[in-house]
């Protein structure tokens, strides 16, 4: 939580972490006067002094405070920032993906989608521990090295489950892609194994942890590493590491391309057992207990894994190494007992949450697996993404108590939260809608919905909303947020900038309110809006009338500034017989005849002068003293100058 304007102090610490709560201590005030509370956009909530008793006099408010409490959102970390748009471009190619889908199978695709997720969480992991090298701060780089380990869960959890649910395996044979799980996200002994390899000494098992290095390369699959470190060992000559040797170097292989059928491989995999486990038997490893252990890992006994588990930090190391040695050919949905079998090592101690996880993916129990991924702390973003590549792949088959099939609310559901929560930052927002389209229609509503919350502090910002809603055909968006800065602009007196923003709202009010204010402002001797604003308003003209008359209005002072003086004087000519002038503007109107009157040249005809004159006395009101009498003057030399003409023509 961040919380401004007051302390707050930790509740039992006792609890666990995804149930403890904070106690806020509130400033006295708000007692004194009653507190209330109000939500604000977002996650965000206010708490305020109150008082019951309404008081008209001013009064001394400085001890009042306005205290706004709002979720610390983990995704809105400048470091996790990238996290965020990176994987927005991954999910928006799966829906794709997924629409393609419908006519062909592209499980190929899923899974390649499914990696580029997996890198992406994989790139910020490495740019947290980045972070927290550079870190000087206790508390931050704490903060960090939980964000850390946080990723680090979600990367495993997403990797097995790729490896489950996602992939296409041939014969379902898992083994080979557990063994790589764990050797990926379990690298017990290999960095040891590495330096000792490297250094290729004779004499090697004067190192302290020689021993366990060579069992753990065993446990994880790797024989041919096992090989080469019992080699470097100073008594390797001897017969019993050769029998040992000699069974690691001829453990069968599963492989569906083999072109050994699984039954087959059974029965030599049984075969080879037996051998290893008749040498065993014979006592012929007695004198070599390092190496005795060894062959009872290789023969499946469950006590030998008994004895190497307090060398390692959880039952996980031991999974592919158990599945190895007992049923190599295991299949996905037998991987369940494997791993009962290997969480029982642990003894009567609680699980942790990753155990949790781990050991529901490999029962196959998806709906446990989201329940218990929405629980962490890294703000949906994993629930979402996984649930949707779980969907869109046909994994993923939710039941309520009646048996009624809502994965697709599911998957709908988390994701609109999770594209409500980036809703709500200043720069992910757009991000956030493309999660909201992707769940029509509901979230297209919910989309208009938050959209006009989005403060607009600048026109770019309004423009860029605008281009957003558009996007998505949200047009209620497009002229709530014109009319919003519409009126800021004319609130400051920008009555052209408003003009504008009316037209793009398509909203006739808007524009009649507007121009009604530029015509207003330009009576008064303000200069008129550029006549390129009005030039690409387009359609939008015929909105109102007043916009209309405007955009001609400004179309004869254009015309006339280029002394196009007939052109000017026929478009005139044509907004007075319109008759579409607002009443206070004829005065203005019937005035910009009489330069045109008075040029050399007769721009207006006899007709155009007849009509200028039945206007002024039809509208004798709006023109009246000098100007009216300088006005007939000028329409009666007019009038006798076109006469003169008509004349000469005939």
């Amino acid at each position: 939580m961040n919380i401004s304007g007051f302390s707050n102090t930790p509740a039992d610490s006792s609890l666990k972490s995804s149930d403890q709560a904070k106690t806020f201590i509130l400033p006295e005030q708000c007692f004194e006067k009653n507190i209330a509370c109000t939500w604000r956009r977002g996650n965000t909530f206010t708490i305020y002094p109150r008082s019951q008793i309404v008081n008209k006099t001013p009064t001394n408010t400085i001890d009042n405070k306005i205290l706004n409490i709002r979720q610390e959102i983990l995704l809105f970390t400048s470091i996790l920032r990238k996290l965020v748009n990176e994987s927005n471009g991954t999910f928006l190619s799966l829906q794709k993906t997924a629409e393609n889908a419908k006519n062909s199978d592209n499980q190929v695709e899923f899974l390649k989608l499914s990696r580029q997720y997996r890198s992406i969480v994989r790139v910020c992991i490495e740019s947290l521990q980045e972070a927290a090298e550079k870190e000087t701060d206790s508390l931050e780089k704490n903060s960090l090295l939980s964000h850390i380990t946080i990723f680090y869960s979600i990367e495993c959890i997403w990797h097995l489950s790729e490896i489950l649910f996602i992939d296409n395996i041939p014969g379902d044979i898992v083994l080979p892609f557990l063994l790589e799980w764990v050797r990926f996200h379990f690298p017990c002994h290999e960095q040891t194994a590495a330096q000792m390899l490297e250094a290729c000494e004779r004499g090697s098992e004067d190192h302290p942890q020689y021993w366990d290095t060579v069992v753990g390369m065993v446990v994880q699959g790797r024989i041919d590493v096992a090989r080469a470190l019992l080699k470097l060992h100073s008594s390797a000559e001897l017969n019993e590491f050769k029998l040992v040797d000699n069974s690691l170097r001829t453990m069968p292989v599963y492989s569906v391309y083999g072109g050994v059928s699984s039954g087959e491989f059974t029965i030599v995999w049984k075969h080879w057992q037996a051998e290893c486990r008749s040498k065993l038997t014979s006592q012929a490893l007695t004198s070599q207990p390092n190496l005795e252990l060894i062959m009872r890992l290789m023969v499946g006994e469950y006590t030998a894994f008994e004895s190497v588990r307090r060398k390692y930090a959880s039952w996980f190391d031991l999974l592919g190494g158990y599945v190895l040695f007992t049923r190599p050919w295991t299949r996905s949905r037998e991987l369940a007992a494997a791993a009962d079998a290997c969480a029982a090592l642990d003894g009567p101690h609680p699980q942790s949450h990753l155990d949790v996880i781990i050991r529901a993916l490999l029962e196959g129990d998806l709906h446990q697996v989201i329940h218990e991924i929405q629980q962490m702390s890294d703000n949906g973003w994993f629930a979402t993404h996984l649930t949707d590549i779980l969907y869109h792949c046909g994994k993923l088959q939710i039941l309520d108590k009646h048996q009624t099939d809502v994965t697709k609310r599911l998957r709908d559901s988390l994701i609109l939260e999770y594209g409500s929560l980036l809703m709500e930052h200043k720069s992910l927002w757009s991000v956030g809608l493309s999660y909201l389209a992707s769940c029509p229609p509901e979230g297209l509503r919910r989309a208009e919905l938050l959209l006009e919350k989005i403060p607009i502090e600048t026109e770019a910002k309004a423009m860029r909303i605008i281009a957003e809603a558009k996007k998505y055909e949200l047009l209620g968006v497009v002229r709530t947020v014109c009319g919003c800065v519409c009126a800021r602009r004319l609130r400051g007196g920008r009555a052209g900038g408003a003009v504008c923003w009316a037209a793009r709202a398509r909203s006739g009010p808007l524009c009649a309110r507007a121009a009604h204010r530029v015509l207003r402002a330009y009576c008064a001797g303000a200069p008129l809006p550029a006549a390129d604003l009005l030039l690409t308003a387009g359609p939008a003209l015929l909105l109102d009338d007043t916009l209309l008359f405007l955009g001609k209005y400004c179309d004869f002072h254009r015309l006339y500034k280029s002394k196009e003086f007939k052109k000017a004087a026929k478009l005139l000519i044509s907004l007075i017989t319109s008759k579409i002038a607002p009443e206070y503007f004829w005065e203005t109107l019937l005035l910009d005849t009489l330069p045109l009157l008075e040029s050399e040249e007769p721009v207006f005809s006899s007709t155009d002068t007849y009509e200028i004159m039945l206007c002024l006395e039809l509208r004798a009101k709006c023109l009246e003293g000098e100007k009216a009498e300088l006005l007939r003057l000028a329409l009666v030399r007019n009038l006798a100058r076109t006469a003169l003409l008509d004349g000469e023509e005939e």
